[in-house]
């Protein structure tokens, strides 16, 4: 029964209706689009909060943490999805720049949550995360000048813009916030919030990607493919090391989640707002495929127990 409750958690239905809705009634993609950016940066500030004692003035990531955490993300996650992404992706289209922006994408929200529910290195973790979300200032922009420089944009301070609005702008938010200890209020209602901006960034990504995906099967089963490689092997063959050079259970939880989940809504929002909807296609590809893998972490990895706490493919 506990698994049940478990897997029909509020926050798996509300991604299950998101993709439903998305399929079936998509008339508000457009406007639901221009809300991605404003839902983002909420998730991303409240996921900055749920540090311990909140992310800058009081959280101090380690140097070998932070270093693990971008080799993870970028340097061995990052670099399969486009080595993969050049053998089976028109480097040409629309879904070759989406794959980028999803390579490019620093680690998913849901690893912390995820975290807390798994008996992983919590220091390694959160120093790994932000590692990551740190270098994303400077990692983002040095691979899209060096994979999308010739892609045309009528707004190339637009890219600026989403690289501030979700990066930069959350991290002043939940600085802002831990300074005037808004987030002891933010506390009590952050998982209402949380699931109602997961909401609109997926309906969004669904609704505007659904006419793609339903004529263009095969390009999606090769996303479909990457996102397996990047998923489910990845963390097979992190495991596989790990044990070799002797590393704790735990470091190499950690390490399995910051080397094989990204924040693929983040993506996908990027992807709506500066190209174009084709592009936001392999976002929501591989956001389906980390729902599915997020579950069936919970029933792989060592001593697993129910989660009390939901978690959230972004």
């Amino acid at each position: 029964m506990a698994r049940l409750k478990f897997i029909f958690s509020r926050s798996h239905i509300l991604f299950l209706l998101a993709l439903i809705i998305g399929i079936l009634l998509p008339q508000a993609a457009e406007f639901a689009s221009l809300l991605t950016y404003p839902a983002l940066a909420v998730i991303m500030t409240i996921t900055l909060l749920r540090f311990p004692r909140g992310f800058f003035q009081r959280h101090k990531p380690t140097l070998s943490g932070a270093f693990w955490g971008n080799v993870m993300n970028y340097l061995i996650l990052g670099n399969l999805i486009i080595m993969a992404s050049i053998f089976l992706i028109p480097e040409s289209g629309a879904f070759w720049y989406g794959m980028i922006l999803v390579a490019a994408a620093p680690p998913s929200t849901m690893i912390i949550p995820l975290g807390n529910i798994l008996r992983i290195d919590k220091q390694s973790m959160f120093s790994g995360m932000a590692g990551a979300y740190l270098g994303a200032v400077l990692i983002v922009p040095l691979i899209g000048l060096g994979f999308l420089k010739f892609v045309p944009l009528d707004d190339p301070t637009s890219l600026i813009l989403a690289i501030f609005m979700l990066i930069l702008l959350p991290l002043i938010l939940s600085w802002l916030a831990v300074n005037e200890e808004w987030d002891k209020l933010i506390e009590n209602h952050e998982d209402y919030i949380t699931d109602g901006c997961f909401f609109i960034i997926y309906y969004a990504l669904v609704a505007s990607t659904r006419y793609m995906a339903i004529h263009r099967p095969l390009d999606v089963v090769f996303m479909f493919v990457i996102a397996v490689l990047s998923t489910f092997l990845l963390r097979f063959i992190i495991n596989l090391i790990g044990n070799y050079y002797g590393a704790s259970k735990g470091k190499i939880s950690a390490l399995v989640l910051l080397g094989t989940m990204k924040n693929y809504g983040l993506a996908g929002a990027i992807a709506l707002n500066v190209f174009n909807k084709q592009a936001a296609l392999p976002a929501l590809v591989f956001s389906v495929v980390m729902f599915i893998y997020a579950i069936w972490l919970k029933y792989k990895m060592i001593d697993v127990r129910i989660p009390d706490v939901d978690t959230k493919p972004v």
